[in-house]
């Protein structure tokens, strides 16, 4: 700091004048003026003092090295007398207000000194030179110098809020001592004054004075505090600024600022990732669209570098706009988003290994994801699964969630689910119904003329071990005919059965996909001489399984008819002896 004043002793006279010029109270209290005590908002410096700057500016060297010569031979002779006022006082407290100016005059004689230096040598100091090597780095010191700017953006921002608070505070302070000065002096004065004693009178009237004055400074005070809150809500309302100015201000100051930093940072992140994603393209076209570990490795550190750069190029955009106030903003979210994320460190370095496939689960093999079988096509960030038997079957997970899985190799000819769209499946209850529809979530089953859809979480329907009819399927039947005809039983009828039930179930629309009718005798039951039934038959057949079903036993009644064959039923054999 540059101090140009030719006299020390004239500023204290100056700050004595200033002090005698106050009023003061009757008990020799120096009363503040209305501008001392509560100054008003400072406006702008006026022209006259810019241009008083300009001439201390251009003003020769010399004369400034001069000045300043002068200013410390003052200070100087000022700090002799001071010691030798030290030397003769005796009184504690005296000693330590004169230490204190001295301590000051000290301080005000070596910023001189720098000064003179900093003149003389055209600014360059040489004591910052020498403390640079030796300086140790204080990231605390450092980062309250970034925010300062934010701190004293959100500082100026409250000052008039903050001023008039305080304002209204002291009023209703100064309000309260008048009432309670009021208070006191009506009760003083029904004393009756003429019976009290000369000690006593004298010791009534220090004591009315004091509250006399303290009456009045309340009343100052209060005057004055009202006069400057009254200043402050006029300068308010004359700089008041309208919402939609303050808007249009926003968006052409540090809303551009801000929409300018996070498209150039956008911008950066694309043009990198899609020049990445050319550059992979190009390599793995030849791979099968396999990544090597080498190549897994670079992804990654290209991944980080272009985050880094997208971060760089926000400050980048800021510090080219000059708005310090949001480049301390952007480092502050910087901060404490890294402080956000550092108890997540084990998780992301979990999330690493996965990237380089070196964790629990591995490109390329097989996982089951809510009872689902999926293929790991790609590990990414955002990894994509799909199942080979459907297409449209397709899943894209994070990492996070699909570290919790563990995969393994597959074999070729593995199922991948058990049924596709159209086909049709036969339940545990026996029910046989249409897919309809296959999503990650859910199955849509329906009747073979899609009615009555009926939807299925995708792990319930897995649970329900459906067989799928669509590839082929079997349809059992058990016919029961009368003992009289056990000669015959294992040797003939089976045979008849069969023609019979193939001759007829040929005529029906399900005829061309029958590929067997079988029947066999099953066994010797307690009233019957049971017949399994087994037809075979190709996929088409599959919307017709329970009219196959029903034909079966329809055709074989149909023969023990023709045939004449008693079908005999439950019987109680109750034996009297005799």
């Amino acid at each position: 700091m540059i101090l140009l004043s030719s006299n020390y002793f004239s500023m204290q006279e100056c700050r004595a004048a200033d002090a005698s010029d106050k009023p003061q109270s009757g008990n020799g209290m120096i009363v503040p003026s209305t501008t001392d005590a509560f100054p008003l908002p400072r406006r702008k410096p006026p022209i006259e003092s810019a241009a008083a700057e300009k001439v201390s500016i251009d003003e020769p060297i010399f004369s400034k090295l001069n000045a300043i010569v002068d200013t410390i031979s003052v200070l100087k002779a000022e700090l002799e007398a001071k010691s030798k006022v030290l030397k003769k006082t005796n009184l504690e407290q005296e000693k330590t207000t004169i230490l204190s100016e001295i301590d000051e005059i000290n301080r005000t004689i070596k910023e001189q000194q720098n000064t003179f230096e900093l003149i003389q040598t055209g600014g360059l100091d040489l004591a910052k030179i020498e403390d640079s090597s030796d300086k140790t780095f204080d990231w605390q010191k450092n980062l309250l110098e970034i925010l300062q700017p934010v701190m004293n953006e959100l500082h100026e921002y409250t000052e008039g809020k903050r001023k008039i608070l305080e304002l209204q505070n002291k009023i209703a302070f100064y309000q309260s001592q008048i009432d309670d000065s009021n208070k006191a002096l009506e009760k003083m004065a029904r004393i009756n004054q003429d019976a009290l004693e000369k000690k006593a009178l004298d010791r009534f009237l220090l004591v009315k004075k004091k509250w006399e004055n303290l009456l009045k400074d309340s009343v100052h005070q209060l005057d004055a505090a009202k006069i400057q809150l009254d200043g402050i809500r006029l300068l308010e309302r004359e700089e008041a600024v309208s919402f939609t100015d303050q808007l249009k201000q926003f968006a052409l100051g540090r809303g551009a600022t801000i929409l300018m930093a996070l498209l150039a940072s956008l911008f950066v992140f694309l043009i990198l990732s899609l020049l990445w994603k050319g550059i992979l393209w190009l390599v793995m076209r030849k791979q099968d669209g396999k990544m090597s570990y080498v190549q897994r490795i670079a992804n990654l550190v290209f991944s980080a570098i272009t985050v880094l750069l997208s971060i760089i190029t926000v400050f980048i955009v800021l510090d080219l706009r000059g708005d310090q106030v949001l480049v301390a903003l952007a480092v502050l979210l910087l901060i404490i988003l890294v402080w956000a994320l550092k108890n997540s460190v084990p998780r992301y370095i979990k999330e690493l290994q996965t990237m380089l496939d070196a964790g629990p689960v591995r490109e390329g093999e097989r996982i089951l994801y809510n009872g689902v079988p999926m293929k790991i096509e790609r590990l990414n960030f955002f990894s994509k699964l799909i199942n080979p038997a459907i297409p449209e079957f397709k899943l894209r997970l994070p990492l996070s969630e699909l570290n919790n899985h563990v995969s393994r190799p597959y074999a070729d000819d593995e199922p991948w689910f058990p049924c596709k769209p159209g086909d049709f499946v036969l339940l545990e209850d026996e029910r046989c119904l249409k897919v309809r529809r296959i999503t990650p979530e859910y199955v849509q089953l329906s009747l073979r003329n899609d009615s009555m859809p009926q939807m299925y979480a995708i792990q319930n329907f897995m649970e329900a071990c459906p067989k799928n009819l669509s590839t082929g399927f079997i349809v059992a039947s058990t016919i029961g005919i009368d003992y009289q005809y056990q000669q015959i039983s294992t040797t003939d009828i089976p045979k008849i059965f069969q023609e019979g039930i193939l001759s007829r179930m040929q005529h029906e629309s399900y005829g061309q996909t029958i590929r067997d009718i079988s029947v066999y005798f099953d066994q010797a039951n307690s009233s019957s001489l049971d017949f399994k039934i087994i037809g075979t038959f190709d996929s088409a057949a599959a919307p017709d399984y329970y009219m196959i079903k029903r034909d079966l036993q329809r055709f074989a009644v149909d023969v023990c008819n023709q045939q004449q064959w008693t079908i005999p039923f439950n019987q109680l054999v109750v034996h009297r002896p005799d």
